[in-house]
């Protein structure tokens, strides 16, 4: 019997899903949230009060980072300690992965790392630069996309050290 099990299982032909065909992301692919385009496939929306995603971008030498929620939230921001201290009043709750650093040291940007906590009744992102001095507030906007979800975006403008680390920092 169990000879009969084995020949039948060795004799089934392995079905890989459709993310598997596909293969490997090539490298430099980003899988993440694009402000304004729909998933493919339709989620339940997070409860309010949920930072439900943090992104980053670079762009020739200057930076966006894009703060993701279903409802509207404030931002508030000072600069503290070589880092740019973000309040977001409005959510209280880390979604999925929001509570892991983002390493953007090795982008041509001022920027070293984004990082979210919850402080209080609310969330902090701390956005620390590759030079303590480049530190300062970025240009804020906000609006609610065609996806439904409301986005704050910080912009960084140039002019800070944007030189890429030869090392990785030991501390990280």
């Amino acid at each position: 019997m169990r000879r009969l099990l084995v020949l039948l299982l060795l004799a089934c032909p392995v079905v890989a899903t459709a993310d598997e065909a596909k293969g490997p992301h090539p490298e430099g692919a980003y899988g993440g949230v694009q402000p304004g385009h729909k998933p493919e496939k339709p989620r339940r929306p997070p409860p309010k009060g949920t930072l439900t995603w943090i992104g980053f971008e670079p762009k020739s030498g200057t930076s966006e980072v894009f703060l993701q929620s279903v409802a509207p939230f404030e931002v508030a921001q000072r600069v503290d300690k070589g880092a740019v201290v973000v309040t977001l009043t409005g959510v209280t709750r880390l979604g999925a992965n929001t509570w892991r650093p983002i390493d953007t040291r090795f982008f041509d940007t001022p920027l070293a790392r984004v990082s979210a906590t919850r402080k209080g009744k609310g969330i902090e992102v701390r956005i620390a630069f590759k030079n303590g001095k480049d530190a300062k507030e970025a240009a804020v906007r906000s609006a609610t996309e065609a996806d439904g979800m409301y986005y704050a975006y910080l912009d960084f403008a140039g002019g800070g050290d944007t030189s890429v680390p030869t090392t990785a920092d030991p501390e990280r």
